[in-house]
């Protein structure tokens, strides 16, 4: 079976303008798109303390985060650590100003003056998975695992 690298991921991630995040919890199922970064091969995202998914990942911080294709797939799954709210990150809040750089962006950035609440969510991954349809070749699922 093909391998699936880290840095496949976070490259992926990094690149895609909009990703979309599972989770479970006190509010049930709830899926939704956010806007993420990567910094040091981590990924971040943010959140409203009462958003469904932040209430969500207090109650259970299990989490899945893919890119939005269907046909070129990328799946994670892991944990969040939830942090301080998400402006008082210097570099996280340098990636997004460099990521989302459209000017009706600027007040949805995690420093922004009506986001100081939004909280940030940083994903502990414990497994993911990719495979592109259409490819002979890319069918085959390809994996990684924190623990390889």
């Amino acid at each position: 079976m093909a391998t699936l690298e880290w840095v496949e991921v976070v490259e992926r991630f990094d690149a895609a303008q909009n990703w979309w995040v599972a989770t479970s919890g006190g509010g049930g199922p709830h899926s939704v798109p956010v806007w993420g970064v990567v910094v040091d091969g981590a990924l971040h995202f943010y959140g409203e303390p009462g958003a469904v998914r932040s209430r969500n990942l207090a109650a259970d911080p299990r989490v899945v985060v893919h890119l939005e294709s269907g046909s070129s797939v990328l799946v994670v799954r892991g944990t969040v650590v939830i942090g301080p709210p998400a402006g008082e990150d210097a570099a996280v809040s340098a990636a997004y100003a460099a990521k989302y750089t459209d000017p009706t962006d600027l007040d949805y950035l995690p420093d922004a003056a009506g986001m100081a609440a939004a909280l940030l969510f940083t994903v502990t991954p414990t497994r993911a998975i990719a495979w592109e349809l259409g490819d002979a070749d890319g069918m085959a699922p390809r994996r990684w695992s924190a623990t390889d």
